[in-house]
């Protein structure tokens, strides 16, 4: 279990880099940043991501559901390891929102990350992810 607390500030920026790196630049880096990710979220023993359905409704963009997943590790990691999934899903989906507009053009429209966006826009994204987790 130490080793995964050792490799967090590594999570935190592998996040950032996948959050802020246009999706078309350095792909094979992209690759190796999401696999590193990946097994780190698999083995660690203090950070549990769902991967609800109802949530996920972008799964047409793998990039996208990396990026959901990190920013659900970067809520817990930046909140006393916090295991609340309403505030863990809503942090990966504002993640989510912030790629996509970061990348829409390479992208494309995404009508899912679009709903996303309406809601948050109305203020209204936590209530109907909190709904959706019932």
């Amino acid at each position: 279990p130490q080793d995964f607390k050792n490799f967090e500030l590594g999570i935190v920026q592998a996040y950032n880099w996948l959050l802020n790196t246009p999706v078309n630049q350095e792909p094979q880096k992209r690759k190796e940043v999401n696999a590193f990710l990946m097994r780190w979220l698999e083995g660690s023993p203090s950070v549990t991501v769902e991967i609800n359905p109802e949530i996920i409704t972008f799964l047409d963009c793998p990039d996208c559901l990396m990026i959901f997943m990190g920013g659900w590790t970067i809520h817990t990691l930046n909140n006393n390891y916090d295991k609340d999934p309403v505030k863990g899903a809503t942090a990966g989906i504002r993640g989510v929102m912030d790629f996509y507009q970061k990348n829409r053009e390479m992208l494309g429209k995404n009508k899912a990350i679009e709903k996303y966006l309406k809601l948050e826009e109305k203020g209204k994204l936590e209530p109907f992810i909190a709904d959706k987790l019932k």
